[in-house]
């Protein structure tokens, strides 16, 4: 072999090592990435988050679709002596399947599932998630609260990125339970409280209307609706630690779940995600006067109870603005490997 012929070898013996590492690092690339189906079957509705993941870096790469379903699965354990009704645990099968046969037609491979308060309180809670699991086809694991803070911190992450060292705070109001965390040096700190949408729906019912056969809080009344402020403040004030209200004087307040994001944001704001305790008082003022007809939509017993937990918490605890985004725990869900 010439000297000429020898070199035009080791240039394509060069080259094709170089395509063959390209393709194998196209080839590595592409088989870390996995469309994952995240759920979080809340109290008061079933979550799901469809994203592309990069396993091998267990990061994020794009969430490409979400969508929930209303289950009243706190507010069944109030109507049925804390236990799931059949009805409520048909329908609670019937949606999980109708939003998996979604994710499956758009390419989803891995399913995961968080269940929350309503499952902890449930005397029937661990059956129902058996017999769930089970007709779904969906793993589903039930966490305790500190836990679904964590998880909810770990979703305002994902869509909103910021550094542990930054004053923020998550306040995360669902069906049945409350959570305010935030970190510091490290470690996580939380509010973990039990007064949310539908429990606090039921507190005003308990607490303000003498007729036990009622269902709605609506119309609220607008004396009523100022009670009902005073009885979120109060309990605010109450339960809320030292160091958590000592933290809120600095922080930045991020509101994710439903109760910020739909159902404060649409009836507070016109437009944007920002609203402060004015904001809160008018739209109170306006819907108190609404019937649940008039109000419209699956969670209309619970709309105008939640402006008054939520004006009667950033009273007492002096938060000016919530900054709303749109997080649940799915988003969190999928950066924990133990789930997958």
């Amino acid at each position: 072999m010439s000297i000429k012929s020898k070199h035009i070898y080791l240039i394509l013996s060069f080259v094709i090592l170089g395509l063959s590492s390209s393709c194998s690092s196209v080839v590595k690339k592409e088989s870390c990435l996995v469309k994952r189906a995240a759920f979080d079957i809340g109290s008061g509705s079933t979550k799901m988050t469809l994203a592309k993941v990069n396993k091998c870096e267990n990061k994020i790469v794009e969430v490409f679709f979400e969508d929930q379903s209303a289950v009243a699965y706190k507010q069944s354990l109030y109507d049925n002596g804390n236990k799931f009704s059949d009805k409520v645990i048909r329908e609670g099968i019937s949606e999980l399947k109708e939003l998996k046969e979604t994710a499956v037609e758009l390419g989803v491979t891995e399913f995961s599932a968080l269940a929350t308060q309503a499952f902890r309180e449930a005397s029937n809670g661990a059956d129902t998630l058996e017999k769930i699991s089970k007709q779904s086809g969906i793993n589903i694991r039930v966490i305790n609260q500190e836990l679904e803070a964590k998880f909810g911190y770990l979703g305002a992450k994902i869509k909103h990125p910021f550094t542990d060292d930054e004053d923020i705070l998550i306040w995360d109001i669902g069906g049945g339970s409350m959570q305010m965390t935030f970190v510091e040096d490290g470690k996580y700190f939380h509010y973990l409280g039990n007064l949310a949408s539908v429990s606090f729906k039921e507190t005003v019912l308990k607490s303000l209307f003498k007729n036990k056969k009622r269902t709605s809080p609506n119309p609220l009344g607008k004396l009523n609706a100022k009670k009902a402020t005073a009885l979120a403040k109060f309990f605010a004030k109450a339960n809320v630690p030292s160091n958590v209200k000592e933290y809120l004087k600095k922080a930045r307040v991020f509101g994710i779940g439903g109760v910020h994001y739909h159902s404060l944001r649409n009836q507070a704001l016109k437009k944007g995600h920002i609203y402060n305790q004015t904001q809160l008082r008018v739209a109170l003022n306006k819907r108190a006067r609404l019937s649940d007809r008039s109000i419209g939509g699956k969670y209309a017993s619970t709309d105008v109870t939640n402006i008054a937990l939520v004006l009667g918490y950033m009273s007492a605890l002096q938060i000016r603005k919530v900054e709303t985004l749109n997080v649940n725990m799915s988003h969190g869900l999928f950066l924990d490997n133990e789930s997958w």
